[in-house]
C-alpha cells in the first residue's frame, strides 16, 4: 500500500536511503532539505528547501503535503566539544529546536499525520553499561548525545498530547553506500583507497555496525504499525565488533593491506557501544540480515563505483 510521506533531513545519508526506499515502493513523498542544499545530488526527485525552525512554512508544507506518515531524519551529528561550551548550545539549535517545530507543525495542521517516526542515536545512551535496552538511564558523553536524548525525551512527555503515535527508533552505528563524511567506515574507506595511513585512534573500541538498508527496513515497519505503548526501540544488530577487527576487514576488500592500518596505543578502557535489539525482535518481524563483512563489502564497491563521485559533498542535512 503506498503512502503519502515527508522526510525532513531527506538529503543526509540514512535520509536520502529512505527516501529511494519510499519511492522504489510507490509512496508520494515530500522529500525536505535544508536551505542551500545542492540538488545535482539528487536530480531526480523534487526537494522543498526548508528552514525547520520556520514553524509557519513547516505547517504550509503539512497543510498542502496531508502527509500519513513522517519520517524525522534531521539532525547535525558533528558536534566538535569547545571549551566555551558552544557545541552544546549549537546542538540545542540544531537538533531540539527543528524536533520541537515540526512536531508542532504536525500536531495543528490540517490533517495530522497518523505516524511520526523520529531517528534517535545509540549516542544518546553513553556512559550506561552496554549491551543497551530501553528502559536504563542513559548517561550521554556530549552534545550530540545530550540533545539528542532531549529529542526523546521531550517526545516522549508529549506522546499523550499528540494526534499521532510517535516512535524514536534509536540507531546503532549506521553505515553503508552513500556515506561520505567523517565518521569510522567512510573515513577508513576513503583514506585506504587513497593510498594513505589510516590513524585508528581507539582500535578495541566496540561497536555494532548496522547496515543503512537494515535500518531502512526497520524504519519502514515501525511507520506501517507503530506502538502507542512503545516511545523508544532500539535497531541495531547487538552484535559487538571490535573497530579494529573491522579496519582489518576494509585493509583486506581495499587492497591496501593491514601495512596502511595505524593503530593508537590502548588507552583506557576501551568502550563498549552495542544496543540490544531484543525489544524489536519482540515486536516486530524484523533482524539485520547484513553482517559486517558483507555491509562493508557492499559499502566498498559503492566507494569504488562512479556513484560515489556524484555524492560527494557533506551529507548533514
Amino acid at each position: 500500500m503506498t503512502r503519502r510521506v515527508l522526510i525532513t533531513g531527506a538529503g543526509g545519508f540514512i535520509g536520502q536511503h529512505l527516501l529511494r526506499a519510499c519511492m522504489d515502493r510507490g509512496d508520494q513523498v515530500v522529500a525536505l532539505v535544508r536551505p542551500g542544499f545542492l540538488s545535482d545530488r539528487m536530480p531526480d526527485v523534487e526537494l522543498q528547501r526548508v528552514d525547520l525552525s520556520d514553524r509557519d512554512a513547516l505547517r504550509r508544507v503539512f497543510d498542502t503535503s496531508q502527509p500519513e506518515v513522517v519520517f524525522h531524519a534531521a539532525a547535525n551529528t558533528r558536534a566538535v566539544t569547545r571549551p566555551d561550551l558552544k557545541d552544546a548550545e549549537a546542538s540545542v539549535g540544531d537538533n531540539l529546536v527543528p524536533l520541537m517545530t515540526v512536531l508542532g507543525a504536525a500536531a495543528t495542521c490540517d490533517a495530522p499525520p497518523d505516524a511520526f517516526i523520529r531517528l534517535g542515536t545509540i549516542a544518546e545512551y553513553g556512559e550506561v553499561p552496554s549491551p543497551y535496552t530501553e528502559t536504563q538511564c542513559e548517561m550521554p558523553r556530549d552534545s550530540y548525545g545530550a540533545s539528542m536524548l532531549a529529542g526523546t525525551k521531550y517526545l516522549t512527555m508529549l506522546r499523550p498530547r499528540l494526534p499521532f503515535t510517535a516512535m524514536t527508533a534509536r540507531l546503532s552505528l549506521t553505515y553503508g553506500p552513500g556515506q561520505t563524511g567523517p565518521q569510522l567506515v567512510p573515513y577508513l574507506i576513503r583514506t585506504l583507497l587513497n593510498g594513505d595511513a589510516a590513524r585508528i585512534g581507539r582500535p578495541d573500541d566496540i561497536r555494532d555496525f548496522l547496515h543503512v538498508g537494515d535500518a531502512v527496513r526497520a524504519l519502514l515497519m515501525l511507520a506501517s504499525a507503530p506502538r502507542v505503548d512503545v516511545p523508544v526501540v532500539n535497531v541495531s544488530t547487538g552484535v559487538a565488533t571490535r573497530v579494529r577487527d573491522a579496519a582489518a576487514i576494509l585493509a583486506e576488500l581495499t587492497g591496501s593491506g593491514p601495512g596502511k592500518l595505524d593503530y593508537a596505543d590502548p588507552s583506557g578502557k576501551p568502550m563498549h557501544l552495542v544496543n540490544n535489539p531484543g525489544l524489536i525482535h519482540s515486536l516486530y518481524p524484523w533482524t539485520a540480515r547484513v553482517g559486517v563483512e558483507d555491509g562493508l563489502r557492499d559499502t566498498v564497491d559503492w566507494a569504488t563505483s562512479s556513484d560515489a563521485q556524484k555524492n560527494m559533498a557533506g551529507q548533514n542535512a
